[in-house]
């Protein structure tokens, strides 16, 4: 049975599975689709070609599926895909996708909390904590488990590894190596991510084996291009690291500082400081 506030709008054509609450004042367009026991607080809009996923929660003044805040959309139809389980909080806004991609994608057990954007065309996968504030621009990518901290801002196109965080209030302008931290202000590598590593359940031998092979990656002098063409050669290279990798199109947030700045370019080497 589903409970539906005398005040909602819902479109005869949207579909709603079971169990599903829809409070005050929503509006839920023709052409979306609420999963069994999902719950919409009160004043949330739900824009057509918008998936929310079975017993996900929306809070007060979301807005899910609006049209892409991109001068190149012409309307074409695209999609957001909310999976399973996700809790959205206060006023979150979170785009379709454009033709580029054709969708937006949240993984299952999102949470995004109060004020959050999530752009065109961005990935955030599985268990993806995003605190208050955070900005994501389009075509952003987050890997599974990864953390950002309050009003941080994540410039497009950029890639955040799995079991990764990234501290409050940065800027994120070049893409952040999975289980790792980065911190700082500009934003640097600060070592791996053990909460979430250990949460998640990696062995000590898995951790052991991905510290030394950043250290590889960031201490052995090498150009950037240079050091990750060998570390994918490597036959013991971590599956989390060569995934991310693969897909790798240069820069990355690094260590060290290099001409006032803490973000490594792949044209860019540097030698280890005294680790000491």
């Amino acid at each position: 049975m589903n409970l539906i506030h005398p005040t909602a709008i819902v479109h005869p054509n949207a579909l709603l599975g079971d169990g599903v609450t829809i409070g005050p004042w929503c509006l839920i367009d023709a052409g979306s689709t609420l999963g069994d026991g999902v719950v919409l607080e009160s004043r949330v809009h739900v824009y057509s070609g918008t998936t929310v996923g079975a017993r996900s929660r929306v809070f007060d003044g979301a807005i899910l599926g609006a049209d892409p805040q991109d001068l190149k959309y012409r309307g074409e139809p695209s999609r957001l895909v909310l999976g399973e389980e996700c809790l959205v909080r206060e006023y979150c806004t979170v785009n379709r996708g454009t033709e580029v991609s054709g969708q937006t994608v949240l993984g299952n057990r999102v949470l995004l909390m109060a004020y959050v954007h999530v752009a065109h065309d961005c990935v955030l996968g599985d268990d993806v904590v995003l605190a208050n504030r955070v900005q994501l621009g389009g075509h952003v990518n987050i890997g599974v488990a990864a953390t950002l901290g309050g009003n941080a801002a994540v410039q497009q196109f950029t890639h955040i590894g799995a079991y990764s965080f990234v501290g409050g209030t940065l800027k994120v302008e070049r893409d952040v190596p999975p289980a790792s931290r980065a911190l700082g202000n500009p934003v640097r590598w600060a070592g791996l991510n053990l909460h979430a590593l250990r949460r998640f359940s990696f062995s000590p031998e898995r951790i052991a084996r991905l510290e030394q092979q950043f250290r590889h990656l960031f201490f052995e002098g090498l150009a950037l291009e240079e050091a990750v063409a060998k570390l994918l050669a490597a036959a013991d290279c971590d599956e989390l690291l060569k995934s991310f990798f693969l897909r790798w199109k240069g820069g990355l947030v690094g260590p060290e500082r290099m001409s006032g700045r803490n973000e490594i370019s792949p044209a860019q080497s540097f030698v280890a400081r005294d680790s000491k």
